[in-house]
């Protein structure tokens, strides 16, 4: 049986509200949406998802990683290869970005389940994620939300196994992004919902129900991808399930349209409520569709999402204004820093995967890794060691000087579980909340941007 065997998602915890939006506009006021820090991008949301799916598994034993976006931050850079990093996985796996289309995430699906099923992989990890932009003021941009999700697929003991897929390919335009536009494009809502997702999505699953000689009424649950909370309505009644077939209450609506990880979100839901048997159509639209059909295995009992939970943590943005120097849409003060590519050679270990030393003599942890023991002056008497991603502040500082979209910079020194100590950052909060003792956990983060390219180390987060 070839299926689900690990999972995990990420939620920033930042929402913009409708009536923050609202108060900017004149228009909307209802729902909120999910928004990715200043200091977040598909690539480091990909990597929340990949290390909490690792849970209770061996990052050795993964033989491929994809990555699928439509936003990821490099268009010319293997995106992948940074995910796997930050999972600690093997350098001799094969890693693969999939891009281009909302049906990414789903395309990679697929692909990890043939290459599990032509035994060219035992363990395939999927991970989806966007932070799509839309123009401001732009309706879609009170519907677009920022998440991801990882799934880590192969034989053994899944949580629920893949009995089928089925996909079609359809020349329809309405929703794109060129390369030189920074905003999501659209065309008439009506037009698509008449046209487009509303035929090829139900198209989609009559042909895998027809291909499997399976009737509707032998499904438990049904996901799918919609452009917005309004376009459901229609999807649903498109789709012809009873109602209790449908989320009563999707991500969606709470967090918005999360884009290439939208239905994979909706899957943890679904999953989170399945019982031994259960069977669940995963429906995903983009110039054309994908349709997946999938069982619930009797392992469901030991399934835990922290979906819900993520989706509580929320805390709102101070303004609408605050969202937009975010996202970088309104000019500020630029910090003019760089790292020299050497450098981001030479320190990948301990700045990606976070791996430090320790020392055999007197077992003290060294992060940054050195060559003299910081405790007992051993020279070169160590062991490779992985540092724990949690702690306890030992003392901080509130900076205001540097740049920051969201000020003041709080810098944290924190001692960590099992030895070693830690100086960054602190994001995901208020300076007001700051203490000492405060239990906290090591996030990947952008640093920054100097240089033209991008660079990523670790945060501190409360726990």
């Amino acid at each position: 049986m070839i299926g689900i065997i690990g999972w995990g998602c990420y939620i920033p915890r930042y929402r913009l509200t409708g009536e923050q939006f609202k108060a900017a506009w004149g228009s909307g006021g209802k729902g909120s949406r999910a928004v990715a820090s200043y200091d977040e991008d598909a690539l480091s949301m990909a990597a929340e998802a990949a290390l909490e799916s690792l849970f209770g598994h061996d990052p050795l034993e993964v033989d491929r990683l994809y990555f699928a976006s439509c936003s990821a931050p490099y268009r010319e850079h293997l995106n992948a290869a940074l995910v796997a990093g930050v999972a600690d996985l093997r350098d001799d796996i094969f890693t693969c970005d999939f891009s281009g289309s909302l049906r990414a995430g789903t395309s990679a699906l697929r692909a990890a389940y043939d290459a599990v099923k032509a035994d060219a992989a035992e363990h395939v990890m999927v991970t989806i994620s966007d932070v799509r932009l839309a123009l401001p003021g732009d309706a879609m941009e009170q519907e677009l939300g920022d998440g991801a999700a990882a799934l880590l697929v192969g034989r053994g003991s899944p949580v629920a196994v893949f009995k089928g897929f089925y996909s079609t390919s359809k020349i329809f335009l309405d929703y794109w992004r060129r390369s030189e536009d920074s905003f999501i494009q659209s065309g008439d809502p009506k037009f698509i919902g008449d046209k487009g997702i509303g035929i090829h999505v139900p198209e989609a699953l009559n042909l895998l129900l027809e291909s499997m000689d399976i009737a509707k009424e032998e499904i438990s649950a049904v996901v799918y991808y919609s452009p917005n909370m309004r376009s459901r309505r229609g999807l649903n009644k498109a789709l012809n399930f009873p109602p209790d077939k449908y989320l009563d209450d999707p991500p969606q609506a709470r967090i918005g349209n999360t884009g290439t990880a939208q239905v994979f979100l909706e899957l943890l839901a679904a999953l989170s409520q399945a019982r031994p048997g259960d069977r669940i159509v995963m429906l995903n639209y983009s110039s054309g569709a994908d349709a997946i059909l999938i069982e619930v295995t009797d392992e469901i009992e030991k399934f835990k999402t922290s979906l819900h939970d993520q989706i509580e943590k929320a805390r709102p943005l101070k303004s609408y204004e605050k969202y937009l120097s975010f996202r970088g849409i309104l000019p500020g003060e630029k910090l003019n820093v760089w790292t020299a590519l050497p450098v981001l050679w030479r320190e990948e270990k301990p700045n990606i995967r976070l791996l430090a030393k320790k020392c055999k003599v007197c077992g003290a942890i060294q992060y940054p890794p050195r060559e003299i023991c910081w405790q007992c002056s051993s020279h070169d008497q160590f062991e490779t060691v992985k540092l724990n991603r949690r702690g306890k502040i030992y003392t901080f500082t509130h900076d205001y000087l540097p740049p920051n979209p969201d000020l003041p910079t709080t810098m944290v020194s924190a001692d960590m579980q099992g030895g070693g100590r830690v100086y960054a950052q602190m994001t995901d909060i208020d300076k007001k909340e700051v203490k000492i003792g405060m239990d906290v956990e090591l996030v990947f983060r952008k640093i920054h941007e100097g240089g033209g390219f991008n660079n990523y180390w670790w945060k501190f987060r409360p726990v």
